[in-house]
């Protein structure tokens, strides 16, 4: 039966403020031990996870880096799985877009593209293929999916690329996983620019970074970014390594002291960052081999009689030069685009001299061929194409060997498929000769993303510039379905005088000291506690001229979460340093408890939600003038009874008022340089409604000053 009863309108003009908005929130203030809240702080600042069930392929190992990927794509749209190398992360990728339930499309290096799709037929997961390289060209694909799958992410480090600004607008609205071993290459902000490629940059503001920018600053690097970067423990791969170096020897010391003088003898250029530049490339090519140190003079010489003969030596001729990794090293905005970089054509004498001396590579490669001659499978990874050709030729013609342009065995040419395989998962059933070769002779072409668990040893012939370059040429051996009980690492040390001038031992150390400071953070354990907690408090007694309150503020907006400890100062300021905290927790650890009325909780949690929300409540005001520009056209849109450019200007207004990934800024942009016209008939992705902020007290610690209990 239906009731007639007639329930009261409420109407707007009925409703009014709440002079305290927190007698309208449910929940009781009971005592606690101050061990429970910071109990309860690891479980709000523990990242998410996806309930549903991993797909059979998944180790057991893999599990929690999917749900944690599932989760942080349904909630922030964008995720990074930063597993370490050699952990399945295609595998776990290939079960995301399993559980995702619509189409991807894996964005990663040419050299890759067959391994991700033997993978994926392999899990029976349907994705669509495309390359770096293709990007980088402006070809794109003819569908976008929802998914996009960017592999080897740390490519796209460097916003102002090409193969970055081709990619970042075709992200916006679409869930974006990437994947990279190595987030940091060589600074925190590598991490920073491929987050901002998936998310907004103000993605972590509810746990009290507003901007991503401010992570390169933060000594205490943030829990919270173990919301978006996924990364766990490391699984045991079942084949522990063996660290060995292969120190210079006298004639490797005599080599390089030959290769020194020359390089002082030159004068290179007028220009001092030029001189500084080219110096680098020659004690790095000598650092390798003779053989790459003639191979840069002669890229030298011919600089200097292009020089002669054109004038004018380009930037770009320099970027030759160097090669793509040296460009980590100069600041190229500081040699400007139209100025001569001044070589010299004094230095031609000096070169021919130098060229014409014999090279002394045959004593180091004689001691490297004792570590090769056992029969275990070995690759051997070096920077320059010289010192590979080099090796390749000493070691005979069963060497197999692969670099950017080709790969062979030998003498003969072999498709690069052919060639890996033969040290790969499948080396058993390898049949492209009567005997799989022993020995492979690679560039870094080779130190990404490929599957080498037939070898047990890897060499690194000459040191890469980054600690990221050689866990990424570890990674090959040292993954899932190694074959050898042991593997082998084996480091060529440079020669003393050259670490003395380049310092390449010193640069590889110190950057993957930075690296595992934020490795630390990202395979830090959870706290188990229930995530329920309610409104606890914490009493303590403290003199009355230090008054302090510290309160757990969790916050949500939309689908996002975090969390807020701030602390009350003498001052009556709200302040988040850590200083300020880690002391009112040790005092809560000491304070004798007093008991406290639920009232009492009203007026800190009060003004502490203010506080929380005064940080975090602020507009974006990025495009200001878009914005007012878009409703201007809304309010003439409307006095034309113009219902589809209003309904069009309203998504655009919309998605200018929220904050965006580098893609959508991109977009942003391009709007603004458009004309009235043409922007009306522009194409505008779904915005993400975030909506109001929601905070509430997850729980507090109250200090009360109560002078008869100082007595």
């Amino acid at each position: 039966m239906i009731s007639s009863h007639r329930w009261p309108r409420i109407v707007a003009e009925s409703l009014g403020d709440v002079a305290e908005p927190l007698t309208t929130v449910g929940g009781s203030a009971e005592s606690v031990d101050v061990r429970d809240v910071l109990r309860l702080l690891d479980a709000r600042l523990a990242p998410g996870r996806d309930g549903a069930v991993p797909p059979p392929f998944l180790y057991p190992s893999q599990h929690d880096a999917w749900r944690r990927a599932s989760y942080a794509l349904t909630h922030w749209g964008g995720a990074m799985l930063a597993e370490p190398v050699g952990s399945g992360k295609s595998w776990i990728a290939l079960a995301v877009a399993l559980n995702e339930r619509t189409p991807a499309l894996v964005v990663a290096p040419a050299i890759l593209l067959d391994q991700w799709r033997g993978v994926a037929d392999d899990a029976g997961v349907s994705i669509s293929l495309w390359s770096h390289e293709r990007l980088s060209r402006g070809s794109f694909p003819p569908r976008w999916p929802p998914l996009v799958i960017v592999d080897e992410s740390h490519r796209f480090r460097s916003p102002g690329i090409r193969r970055v600004r081709n990619l970042a607008p075709y992200l916006v609205g679409r869930r974006t996983l990437l994947i990279t071993a190595t987030p940091i290459v060589n600074r925190v902000r590598d991490l920073v620019e491929q987050l901002r490629l998936i998310v907004p940059d103000d993605a972590l503001s509810l746990d009290g970074i507003p901007s991503l920018g401010l992570l390169e600053s933060c000594e205490d690097r943030p829990r919270a970014i173990r919301r978006l970067v996924i990364r766990g423990r490391p699984a045991a791969l079942g084949s522990p390594r063996i660290d060995r170096t292969l120190p210079p020897s006298d004639a490797d010391c005599a080599r390089a002291a030959t290769a020194i003088a020359v390089i002082g003898t030159l004068k290179l250029s007028e220009n001092p960052g030029v001189q500084r530049l080219m110096r680098s490339v020659f004690l790095d090519a000598a650092c390798s081999s003779d053989a790459a140190f003639h191979a840069s003079l002669k890229r030298y010489r011919a600089l200097l009689l292009q020089a002669r003969d054109g004038g004018q030596v380009s930037r770009s001729a320099l970027r030759q030069l160097a090669g793509p990794d040296l460009g980590q090293l100069v600041m190229w905005e500081l040699i400007d685009r139209e100025e001569d970089p001044g070589l010299l054509l004094d230095d031609l004498p000096t070169i021919e001299r130098a060229l014409s001396a014999p090279t002394a590579d045959a004593e180091w490669m004689a001691e490297l061929a004792v570590h090769l001659t056992d029969g275990v499978p070995v690759v051997c990874f070096a920077r320059h194409r010289a010192t590979a050709h080099l090796l390749r030729g000493a070691l005979g013609d069963a060497t197999a060997w692969v670099t950017g342009e080709a790969a062979g065995i030998g003498p003969h040419r072999v498709p690069r498929n052919v060639v890996l395989d033969a040290f790969g998962p499948h080396r058993g059933q390898w049949n492209a000769r009567r005997t799989p070769p022993v020995i492979l002779i690679a560039t870094d072409v080779a130190a990404e993303g490929l599957n080498l668990q037939a070898a047990g040893r890897i060499v690194h012939l000459d040191l890469p510039w980054t600690a990221m370059r050689m866990d990424q040429r570890e990674g090959r051996l040292l993954r899932f379905g190694q074959h050898n009980s042991t593997v082998e690492v084996v480091v060529r040390r440079p020669p003393p005088e050259i670490e003395r001038h380049l310092r390449p031992l010193h640069r590889v150390t110190r950057k993957r000291r930075l690296t595992q400071k934020w490795i630390e953070v990202l395979e830090g354990p959870d706290c188990e506690f229930p995530a329920d907690a309610r409104h606890a408090v914490v009493a303590g007694v403290t003199d009355a001229r230090a008054p302090a309150d510290l309160v757990l503020v969790a916050l949500s907006c939309g689908s996002r979460s975090g969390v807020r400890l701030l602390a009350r100062t003498a001052y009556g300021e709200w302040s988040d340093q850590d200083a300020v905290i880690s002391g009112l927790l040790e005092r809560a650890r000491q304070a004798t408890p007093v008991s406290l009325q639920g009232s009492e909780l009203r007026e800190p949690a009060t003004t502490a939600l203010r506080a929380v929300l005064g940080i975090n409540g602020c507009p974006h005001r990025e495009q200001s003038a878009l914005i007012a520009r878009i409703q201007r056209l809304a309010r003439e849109a409307a006095r034309r009874r113009d219902g589809s450019g209003v309904a069009t200007l309203d998504r655009m207004l919309a998605f200018a008022a929220t904050a965006q990934p580098l893609g959508g800024r991109l977009l942003l942009e391009r709007w603004r340089t458009l004309p009235d016209r043409d922007l009306l008939r522009a194409i505008v992705p779904p915005a993400q409604r975030i909506g109001p902020i929601a905070a509430r007290i997850a729980a507090a610690i109250l200090f009360r000053s109560t002078v008869a209990s100082l007595r």
